[in-house]
């Protein structure tokens, strides 16, 4: 519903030093009771206000308390559902992306799976890039990308153990003209000097496959044609 503000009711005609004396008295009369109306609608008005800010005053406080209710529902929500999946024996999902849950070899409850989905029935990413660009391993397996500049690789992983292991594959597919890539300067090349391959030349395409056991990243270069 609107808002109605009060209104002040408008002043009559001053009274002017050129009026004759009869009008200037009329006029003067008229002002003065005008003035003293004025007076009660302006303290009336000043009510208004204050009745207003403290309203808003009001709706800002009980926002506030609504928004703190619900973030406390939700943490308690969020308590609820570790505390019952703490009771029914479910692990933390923190570290375990793209990891199955299933039954231990013990099967005295369940665990997350160390064997990550295989590549082979992942969707693969298929991407044109340039500049900086993420290969995030946390959401499948194998990328085919095609370079339309330049382009410097950076490697998302999950998180692995010492003794866990993963292989991932990046299909490099060069256009009309071949663009240089740079890959992380943290690979582990098991080739000739230890140097990352050169990238394939204009219409080519190379496969690159990473080994990955525990945060040290190995690479080689795959099939080519």
């Amino acid at each position: 519903m609107a808002v109605q503000a009060p209104v002040l009711t408008t002043l009559p005609p001053p009274p002017l030093p050129t009026d004759a004396e009869a009008d200037f008295d009329a006029k003067a009369g008229a002002s003065l009771t005008a003035q003293v109306t004025m007076v009660v609608q302006i303290n009336a008005s000043l009510q208004w206000m204050a009745t207003q800010v403290n309203a808003a005053e009001g709706y800002a406080t009980s926002s506030s308390a609504n928004a703190i209710a619900a973030k406390a529902s939700a943490d308690s929500a969020a308590a609820i559902a570790a505390a019952l999946g703490s009771q029914a024996g479910l692990p933390s999902m923190v570290g375990n992306a793209r990891r199955a849950l299933a039954v231990n070899a013990s099967e005295t409850g369940v665990s997350y799976q160390t064997l990550i989905m295989g590549s082979f029935i992942e969707p693969g990413i298929t991407a044109s890039v340039s500049g900086s660009y993420a290969v995030n391993v946390n959401t499948t397996g194998f990328f085919s990308l095609t370079p339309t500049a330049a382009a410097t690789l950076t490697f998302s992983l999950p998180t692995l153990t010492a003794t866990q292991v993963m292989v991932f594959v990046v299909e490099i597919q060069q256009g009309a003209t071949a663009f240089a890539i740079t890959w992380p300067g943290s690979i582990i090349w098991t080739t000739p000097g230890g140097v990352a391959p050169a990238s394939p030349n204009a219409g080519k395409r190379a496969e690159y496959i990473f080994t990955v056991q525990g945060t040290t990243v190995k690479g080689r270069k795959g099939a080519s044609n």
